[in-house]
């Protein structure tokens, strides 16, 4: 079995921060709440660019960050440079993590645990993040249910468009999916294209598999790791972008 990796490289990781926009994200107040209640370091796993974790370095929260992609950390170091933040970096899978340390909250933010298309992966991530929590330490991971997704179908949209850090050239990101609901998995096509002067200059395709999960399910996957006072919450202070299929599962080590 191949892992799941989302390797972001190339233009697809150059572009990454256009899927967001500007502070404050949608999910920023929730997270850091959740760290400075917990107290002690926490762990951001996929944390890509930096997005939410340069925010909370600079705002004297104690976060180490982990993702799989060395592009994306390079990224993330270069950008922590220019606002004179030194950031701890790991760059490992999700499903491999083994680190010297154990954390007070880990957090899993974008949905991002759902790139884990074999079951068997999923399961063997929930239990290293267990591992890595410190005794009564806390788990949080974004889920989601793309049912927009699948009643768009398979057929090319576009999905951001923006313009390159650095350089300024546009940079536009078309999507196709297609979902098996038995399976409970989505391929997903990105046809992500760079334009200078109105030209088209690099083109590049890159094709993903997500794998979703209920409610229920995902608290019964948490059960088995051995993780206790399993809770669904939103993202308090901030509506999720659709509340009808995106939610938080929390877990206690």
């Amino acid at each position: 079995m191949e892992p799941s990796d989302w390797d972001y490289r190339g233009l697809a990781a150059e572009s990454y921060d256009l899927w967001f926009g500007e502070e404050p994200f949608f999910d920023q107040a929730f997270f850091a709440g959740r760290i400075r209640e917990r107290g002690g370091t926490a762990l951001e796993i996929a944390c890509g660019t930096g997005r939410l974790l340069l925010p909370y370095l600079r705002d004297g929260l104690p976060v180490e960050g982990l993702d799989a992609s060395r592009e994306m950390l390079d990224l993330c170091q270069r950008k922590a440079a220019a606002k004179s933040l030194a950031p701890v970096l790991h760059h490992q899978r999700m499903q491999e993590i083994a680190l010297e340390r154990r954390y007070r909250t880990l957090f899993v933010p974008s949905c991002s645990f759902q790139i884990l298309a074999h079951r068997e992966e999923a399961m063997e991530a929930l239990r290293r993040f267990r591992a890595h929590l410190e005794p009564d330490g806390e788990l949080l991971v974004s889920l989601y249910v793309p049912w927009r997704d699948m009643r768009e179908g398979r057929r090319w949209r576009l999905r951001r468009s923006g313009l390159r850090p650095g350089d300024g050239a546009r940079v536009m990101i078309h999507e196709a999916t297609q979902a098996d609901r038995v399976e409970q998995v989505m391929d997903w096509w990105l046809r992500l294209e760079l334009y200078r002067d109105g030209r088209l200059e690099h083109s590049e395709l890159r094709e993903h598999r997500l794998r979703w999960y209920h409610v229920h399910e995902f608290a019964l996957m948490l059960e088995a790791a051995g993780y206790q006072q399993i809770e669904r919450t939103g993202y308090e202070g901030s509506a999720p972008r659709d509340p009808d299929s995106e939610w938080v599962v929390s877990a206690r080590a």
